[in-house]
């Protein structure tokens, strides 16, 4: 393992180094080691009866830490590591690894000391706090590890009695009282959830909309190491996720479900437990593809449907070309990377520069394998990222990386989303958000249906554009320019029944994260402009349609002045109750569309054939860099500057880099044999 690892390492050394190499070679205007490089003027195309998909609300969320003021969310969790051992009864939580593991009343020290015995405490900060900000949508997070906190005296280690944990049971199997009982040291979720209801009403009556199953569990062991946990299993994992869920639509059948929330593209391939993936590889690409099924035959037995949103953590891991986390870096490569790394979740032509997405391609990008899993094995399943971060919250990098990921959601029909940002200051993300939301400060926002939008494949760029369900006339776009230096022409066409003549231009740049009005655009004709958008900027265009052309006669006619907006007031929508759970049969028979798109995600670490992954590989860096090369050669040709030396090295590491991963694959190819044999 230690050797892999090495390998690993150095592999990602070479790429990056190969990557900064190339980049001087290629781009003599470019900052030297920079990989991304500023792109010329764009032709936009927005088309309002192309692509229609409906916009969830709820992606516009954030987690419960710190910082909702000056930020318009319509959704809102609890978040920590410490929320694992959680006891809803007393208040108390171990603070985790990451906390010096003591048993506190930390989560709920915004509360006077006399008051903090009521229970269930720090839900009812999370309700006040979303009801504070005009949140609309809360949701709690359960606890399922099998151990709370069971005092609050402090640190807590291996040696110490038993009785400084109380026992988590999910159902109890007699009457729920309306106050728990302190001292029977067990704590029970069926109570938990029921106290809840019957506190706030149930999901459907406005009260806690929905349940997360725990946070993380493949970290538990991790986390919690003074429990000498054992590495958790998937068996496990969908075992325990089921019959808590269980209990939780057995009282509240109308709050939604979310699991397994773990986190990283390697937990989404294996739990993080790669010698447990041995047991189910044959059968499945990867761990979600094992998780869905089984929580669909679960909720088959138990003729209800267990699992309403399959939820995920998704903190990004990419690095820049001198190697740097852009998470918690503010270099200019760091952030020159991060308004790429989101192309990580739909962009098929992205590679991140990180160790898992290196290491398990064939799973990115990450939305569509997702998508096409829950299509196979557990349909009609939402999506959720509940914890997602690509940081930079007070750098202009980091607003546009938010602008532009909440643009992928509404397009890849992301159900629920919630940024956790990493610092205190995050006041360009909440920008990143709040174009979407309140972008003129009086409540006005993007629309609920996404339509078609192409910015014809630039990278340094992107574009969004959306309409209000029953009126294509009130269209809404979201123009970004990633270019670090250069200003970017944007040649706008609108292809729509509507004819727009004007719009209104709100945005943020590098000057100032806050939100203004920039301008007025009067000059629109025949559906079509030309907008100047300044280096490193986030725009949404209000368009004014003042009139819509009859197809008959060819006579413009006024538009309707029913007004249409985001009903901001409405209780968000709940799962229907029923006694069954309805399946989509689906076979790869049936359904050729999925069975490739299955195909085409399986992982390595399921194929037993290492000389065809080694070869495909291979083949698919050779070609890359052929390409590179002679994109490199075509650019020589007008500019011969490049030094000879500098062409070399990039060579040598390339084939350093293949070398790296032919290693890598056969001495995991030989430990599986040896082991298996």
């Amino acid at each position: 393992m230690k050797t892999r690892k090495t390998v690993l390492s150095i592999f990602c050394v070479l790429l990056s180094v190969s990557a900064f190499v190339r980049a001087a070679a290629t781009d003599s205007g470019a900052v030297f080691g920079s990989s991304h490089t500023d792109t010329d003027d764009i032709d936009i195309v927005i088309d309002v009866s192309k692509d229609r998909k409906n916009i969830s609300k709820y992606i516009y969320g954030i987690n419960d830490v710190y910082g909702l003021s000056d930020l318009s969310a319509y959704a809102v969790k609890q978040s920590g590591a410490a929320l694992s051992s959680y006891n809803w009864e007393t208040n108390a939580a171990n603070t985790a690894a990451e906390g010096g593991f003591e048993n506190s009343l930390t989560l709920v020290s915004s509360y006077a000391p006399d008051s903090r015995s009521e229970a269930a405490l720090y839900t009812k900060r999370l309700v006040e706090r979303a009801e504070k900000y005009g949140i609309q949508s809360r949701y709690v997070t359960l606890q399922m590890m099998g151990y709370a906190a069971n005092d609050s005296d402090g640190t807590v280690s291996s040696l110490d009695s038993p009785k400084r944990w109380a026992e988590v049971l999910f159902n109890k199997n007699d009457g729920l009282l309306t106050q728990p009982d302190l001292y029977d040291d067990t704590v029970y979720m069926d109570e938990y959830v029921s106290y809840l209801a019957n506190t706030y009403g149930s999901a459907a009556e406005g009260g806690i909309n929905g349940y997360f199953l725990d946070s993380e569990p493949e970290k538990w062991q991790e986390n919690y190491s003074i429990l000498n946990l054992e590495q958790l299993t998937a068996a496990e994992l969908v075992e325990r996720s089921a019959s808590l869920a269980e209990t939780v639509k057995r009282i509240d059948p109308t709050a939604l479900v979310y699991g397994p929330s773990v986190s990283g593209l390697e937990s989404y391939v294996n739990l993080g437990n790669s010698e447990d993936l041995e047991q189910y590889k044959n059968n499945y690409s990867w761990f979600i593809d094992y998780y869905l099924d089984m929580m669909r035959q679960e909720s088959e037995q138990a003729g209800v449907r267990l699992l309403d949103v399959l939820d995920l953590h998704f903190i990004s891991e990419a690095r820049s070309v001198v190697l740097e986390p852009i998470i918690g870096s503010d270099s200019s490569f760091a952030n020159e990377e991060r308004m790429q790394a989101v192309r990580v979740l739909w962009d098929s032509n992205y590679t991140e520069n990180s160790v898992t997405a290196i290491l398990y391609k064939q799973h990115t990008p990450i939305i569509p394998t997702i998508q096409a899993s829950i299509r196979m094995y557990y349909p009609d399943t939402k999506l959720s990222f509940s914890e997602y971060n690509f940081g930079g919250g007070d750098h202009i990098s980091g607003g546009i990386a938010e602008a532009d990921v909440l643009g992928v959601f509404s397009e890849q029909e992301v159900y629920m989303a919630c940024l956790l940002p990493d610092s205190s200051d995050f006041s360009y993300q909440k920008s990143g958000i709040n174009i979407y939301t309140n972008y003129d400060g009086n409540g006005s926002s993007y629309g609920n249906v996404a339509v078609y939008a192409d910015n014809g494949g630039d990278v340094m760029s992107s574009v969004y554009a959306s309409v209000y369900d029953g009126n294509d006339g009130d269209l809404k776009s979201v123009m970004i320019n990633k270019n670090t230096s250069a200003e970017k022409v944007a040649y706008v066409t609108i292809n729509s029944d509507y004819e727009y003549h004007s719009a209104a231009v709100y945005g943020f740049d590098s000057e100032s994260s806050e939100i203004r009005l920039i301008e007025r655009i009067e000059d629109i004709e025949d559906n079509s402009f030309t907008y100047v958008m300044n280096p490193l900027s986030v725009y949404l265009f209000e368009f004014d349609s003042s009139s819509i052309l009859n197809e008959d006669t060819g006579i413009e006619e006024p538009v309707s002045s029913e007004a249409s907006t985001t009903d901001t007031s409405a209780q968000p929508e709940h799962v229907e109750v029923t006694t069954e759970t309805a399946r989509t049969e689906l076979t790869l028979e049936t359904a050729p569309e999925i069975q490739t798109e299955i195909t085409s995600s399986v992982s390595i670490v399921g194929t037993d054939d290492y000389g065809d992954t080694i070869t495909e590989i291979i083949t698919e860096i050779i070609t890359e860099s052929t390409e590179e090369t002679t994109a490199a050669n075509d650019a020589a040709d007008e500019d011969d500057d490049v030094p000879i030396a500098v062409k070399v090295i990039g060579i040598i590491l390339v084939i350093a880099v293949v070398g790296a991963i032919v290693y890598l694959l056969v001495s995991d190819g030989g430990d599986i044999r040896r082991k298996n044999g």
